[in-house]
């Protein structure tokens, strides 16, 4: 199966806030998104970060995304970005966890019904 991991990572960077950064790991199974960007909004800290979002592609919608056409992988993405737009819109990406102490971070399964129905 083709990797789209890089393809993903692109999405959500699009639609994230100022210097994101986004990793995904390499072995499991899923598809695993962990992304984080800067908080504009916080005067005191200009460099503290957000929470940490990880999204997770199961197999079986990444399988089918691979086997569907052209057509159907572009519907595919205009979905999840809708999807993912919606999470971001009530999530409080804020923390007030210490320099140097992880906040909690927050995960987002994505199944087939989110990506290719």
């Amino acid at each position: 199966m083709k990797d789209f991991s890089n393809h993903f990572r692109e999405l959500v960077k699009r639609q994230l806030g100022d210097d994101p950064r986004i990793l995904v790991p390499r072995g499991a199974q899923d598809m695993m998104i962990l992304a984080t960007w800067r908080l504009a909004s916080n005067a005191l800290h200009p460099n503290k970060r957000s929470r940490m979002i990880r999204i997770v592609i199961s197999q079986e919608a990444l399988a089918i995304y691979a086997r569907g056409s052209d057509a159907a992988r572009v519907a595919a993405d205009e979905r999840f970005v809708a999807w993912f737009r919606r999470q971001l819109s009530v999530f409080d990406p804020n923390h007030d966890a210490p320099l140097g102490v992880e906040p909690p971070s927050v995960t987002w399964p994505v199944s087939t019904g989110v990506l290719n129905d």
